[in-house]
């Protein structure tokens, strides 16, 4: 009895923990996507050239770097597959859900395309300053030259600046002092415009170094210093802003507004329409327009290639195979939680715990996870996607899955390591309680069979006494004596014998 109340105790505590294990599985397809896609996107030079076009404005020539890999991540809810199915207008309800996820992913890459740009402008504005600073030491030498040596031919030109040490290694030291100065975060055109001066100041002294009579007379005065800075604020206006500091917002919207433009030209406006983004003006209140267009045109574009009979039937299909999945998943954890709460109340609480430990309890993991995720290693293995799918989708660095069922997993997988115990346990309470005779069976087996059970003995009392023995009957009382009116009454009226006492049978 002892050690059945002791398996059947552990049994309760095991069951307490498998209980806790079924809800966290359950609750952890709402808490979290039911699948998250996401794509590591490696652009290059090339494909943002590509996407933008050769852009220019105001004589500044955009330059197109080879930029970072970004992320984009695009997520399902468990309640994305479950809507739906249970709506009047089920393929209504599917297109609206491709429509949501087509402005999610425009959200998604919108700031992450502006990033890369970023990076497209900044390396624009070092070519500019790199222009700059060539631009300033050439053309200012060149004009001295000229003026005080009008008949100069491009030889003599090429030997003065030689004499002067105007080269191109001296032209490249200058680049990489403005691109020092722009990189120690001195963006005020005043900055840049002092550091023209300085250099234009510093070729004059050069050329009047070598000695020429000719460049005798040179100075620099206060109206050569006003023509450098008037000449860099020309050149540099397109990326001034209001406040006079280099920017790259001009830059950057530009090349959205191309990028945008390049989309637009792809987009199906009878079946996908783009939409404004105004109305949504409260998440994008520091976006420009160039953003806002670009957003809208990405959305618009996706739409027009997944709105259709077709896609819009395969998309439908699989939010009902992402619904069974999960299903049976919550059906093996729920089915396995009642399970223990009914049995709770009875002798022996233990349950089979294998319904969820099979692939039932984790099969969203399996297909979302798992098998995706084995199969992008195999693709990486034999050359990525850009080598199976060709330069399309080349840009694609890689893909990675995550997904809620994660949770379920982790729970089947605890109660794969509960299993043996918790086996062993309910093997010895069921044999234990098996082998028990309850006082109910005792009793149906007694009233059964009374033959077959044995009787207690019959003790009989005796009374000790120091009198002496009186013969008769053991009985006391059959031994004493009549009564005279017993003797009277029973004694026969001719004399004759009475009748003996009665001693019993």
């Amino acid at each position: 009895m002892k050690s059945v109340k002791q398996h059947r105790a552990a049994i309760i505590v095991m069951n307490v923990f498998v209980a806790l294990l079924c809800i966290a599985a359950i609750a952890g397809y709402f808490l979290a996507p039911l699948l998250s896609v996401r794509v590591k996107v490696d652009l290059s030079a090339d494909d943002l050239k590509q996407m933008a076009g050769d852009v220019s404005f105001e004589g500044v020539e955009v330059a197109y770097p080879d930029p970072e890999p970004v992320d984009v991540e695009l997520s399902f809810e468990t309640l994305d597959f479950v809507l739906p199915l249970f709506s009047g207008d089920a393929m209504g309800k599917t297109e609206a859900l491709i429509s949501e996820k087509a402005d999610a992913l425009a959200k998604e890459l919108t700031p992450v395309i502006r990033v890369t740009v970023e990076q497209v402008a900044e390396e624009t504005i070092k070519e500019v300053i790199k222009e700059e600073a060539d631009k300033i030491v050439t053309d200012q030498a060149q004009e001295v030259i000229e003026e005080y040596i009008p008949d100069v031919t491009e030889e003599e030109k090429e030997t003065i600046l030689e004499e002067a040490d105007l080269t191109e290694t001296y032209i490249g030291q200058k680049a990489e002092e403005a691109l020092a100065l722009l990189n120690s975060g001195t963006t005020n055109i005043s900055a840049i415009q002092d550091f023209a001066v300085e250099t234009v100041e510093e070729v004059f002294s050069k050329l009047k170094g070598t000695g020429r009579t000719e460049f005798a007379e040179l100075t620099f005065d206060a109206e050569a210093e006003q023509e450098v800075r008037d000449i860099v604020k020309e050149n540099l206006d397109a990326i001034t802003d209001e406040f006079g500091d280099l920017s790259t917002d001009e830059i950057v919207d530009r090349v959205l507004e191309e990028i945008a433009n390049g989309l637009e030209g792809g987009l199906d406006t009878a079946s996908a329409p783009v939409v404004s983004l105004s109305a949504r003006a409260g998440d994008t209140e520091e976006a420009s327009e160039a953003e806002e267009k670009l957003e809208s045109n990405i959305s618009g574009y996706i739409r027009s290639h997944l709105v259709g009979e077709s896609s819009t039937q395969i998309f439908f299909y699989f939010t009902i195979a992402a619904f069974v999945l999960t299903a049976i998943s919550m059906l093996s954890w729920l089915y396995l939680l009642i399970k223990v709460f009914v049995k709770g109340f009875t002798m022996n609480p233990a349950v089979k715990l294998k319904a969820p430990i099979l692939f039932l309890g984790w099969l969203p993991f399996l297909v979302f996870f798992i098998i995706p995720s084995i199969a992008f290693l195999a693709v990486n293995a034999l050359g990525g996607i850009g080598a199976l799918a060709g330069e399309t989708l080349a840009f694609i660095a890689g893909v990675s899955f995550r997904s809620s069922g994660l949770v379920a997993c982790a729970a089947a997988v605890l109660l794969i390591l509960l299993f043996i115990p918790y086996g062993i346990i309910r093997r010895k309470l069921k044999l234990e309680l098996a082998s028990r005779i309850t006082p109910q069976e005792e009793a149906a087996y007694i009233a059964a069979n009374p033959a077959l059970v044995p009787q207690e003995p019959v003790v009989m009392e005796h009374t000790v006494t120091d009198e002496p023995y009186q013969g008769g009957s053991e009985d006391p009382e059959a031994e004493e004596p009549a009564s005279s009116e017993q003797n009277d009454e029973s004694a026969p009226e001719d004399g004759g014998d009475a009748p003996a006492p009665y001693e019993g049978e």
